[in-house]
């Protein structure tokens, strides 16, 4: 079967196309023919920094990925049999970049409804449940107007999801590149530049998804007092800074697909690339302004 496999720290493109022994069904394990997979950044931050997150995954060669849509295709025989031939969202954090993956964790498989996509559900991975985080951020805060930087996101676009209805006040902060996507995505939303912020903000609260320094540096000297909450920016140099991250919930992970299912959480898709263009499918991902989640095809 093919795999995409990381032997080294080179970089994107040294990933390599291998052809490797398909995995063998344990009794714990379900065997999934993968379908679709995300582009996530923690992808291209693993193949070039062996430190880049907390995950021990030093140890090459590895299959790259962590997580993807496909169907079942056998059940060990310590598992639901009734999983047999479901289509299913799957975390695979040692890899999911491959024809067929075992899933021994029952808490990282979700079999889907037949009206949310495959692309839909494979673009959950790494978007709504750090959204989420941020989301309870901005309901625990007493701060009535909220300022997000990189809302055009794929993280982004989740939150200003979530946050629907709300008596809060945003201010989603998009580059001058990104203003037209933005406006497909979110026609009543409107969206702001640092220059276009209105004057009358009070000590509104952050979030940052974009982790950019130069403009949280901006933003946090134009209001000292403002508390800073970001997934991207762990440096203490900056005031009232906390960092959050996403803890791993599968029930919110079923609610999320149920949304999908109702239409009430849309999933922020980009291109599709062919397993063979995945070099090609993580520059892409990695060069271009936000446009939505890249998946790569099997």
């Amino acid at each position: 079967m093919r795999t995409v496999l990381q032997t080294n720290f080179n970089g994107i493109d040294a990933l390599t196309l291998a052809t490797v022994p398909r995995p063998k069904l344990t009794a714990t394990g379900v065997l999934i023919k993968m379908q679709v997979v995300p582009v996530v950044p923690s992808d291209w931050k693993r193949e070039t920094n062996p430190a880049a997150t907390k995950e021990q995954l030093t140890d090459l060669p590895r299959p790259i990925g962590i997580g993807g849509v496909g169907q079942v295709v056998a059940v060990g025989a310590k598992r639901d049999p009734a999983l047999f031939n479901q289509r299913v969202f799957v975390l695979q954090p040692s890899g999911s970049y491959a024809d067929y993956i075992v899933s021994e964790n029952p808490d990282f498989i979700f079999p889907l409804p037949a009206t949310v996509t495959g692309a839909s559900a494979a673009a959950l991975t790494a978007g709504p449940g750090t959204a989420w985080v941020l989301q309870q951020a901005i309901l625990a805060s007493a701060a009535t107007e909220i300022l997000i930087t990189g809302a055009n996101s794929v993280i982004g676009l989740y939150l200003l999801q979530l946050l629907q209805p709300t008596v809060k006040r945003l201010y989603p902060l998009v580059t001058a590149a990104s203003q037209a996507y933005f406006k497909t995505q979110c026609p009543t939303q409107p969206a702001y530049t640092p220059a276009t912020l209105p004057h009358t903000l009070n000590q509104p609260l952050i979030i940052d998804i974009a982790g950019y320094r130069p403009l949280l540096v901006n933003l946090t000297q134009r209001f000292p007092e403002a508390e800073l909450v970001s997934i991207a920016y762990q440096q203490k140099d900056l005031p009232h800074l906390s960092f959050v991250h996403e803890q791993f919930e599968p029930q919110r992970y079923r609610q999320f697909i149920q949304q999908l299912a109702v239409g009430r959480l849309i999933a922020p898709i980009d291109r599709t690339f062919p397993i063979a263009q995945v070099k090609q499918a993580q520059h892409y991902a990695q060069d271009h302004h936000s446009r939505g989640r890249v998946l790569v095809a099997f």
